[in-house]
Order: structure tokens, then C-alpha cells, then sequence
């Protein structure tokens, strides 16, 4: 299942760090911090929800496959 908005800050709120799986295939792991659309459309040029995975790799809404906790 294709996580949503509420999941990307239910795992932000955890503190824990995540594993990111891309649409692409490419995974990120790390803790992550999650933005609205308005916060990513104005920061990040996305008009859609982000997860900064790591400090520095944004990724769109639609571009994640699945996140899980990576411990």
C-alpha cells in the first residue's frame, strides 16, 4: 500500500529512521522530516506532500513506493 500524507508525519513523529523506497527503485534511509503541499510548493517548488529523507534528499509524495522503519 502507498503511504499518504498522515503516514509521512507518523513516521516523522516517530523520531526513528526510515528506509524510502523510490518509484525509481532508489532507497533513501535515515530520519526523515515530512511537509505539507503548501510548506513543499513554497520551499521546495513541489505542489505536492515531501519527505526530506536524511537532511537533503527531497522526495515527492508520489515518487515513494513505500517507507518502513529501518531498524
Amino acid at each position: 500500500m502507498r503511504p499518504t500524507e498522515k503516514d509521512l508525519f507518523d513516521y516523522m513523529d516517530s523520531g526513528r529512521d526510515v528506509r524510502v523506497t523510490c518509484t525509481d527503485g532508489d532507497t533513501l534511509t535515515g530520519r526523515c522530516w515530512a511537509y505539507g503541499a503548501v510548506v513543499s510548493e513554497k520551499e521546495f517548488g513541489e505542489d505536492e506532500p515531501c519527505l526530506d529523507v536524511g537532511c537533503g534528499t527531497i522526495v515527492a509524495l508520489s515518487q515513494i513506493e513505500s517507507i518502513e522503519f529501518a531498524d
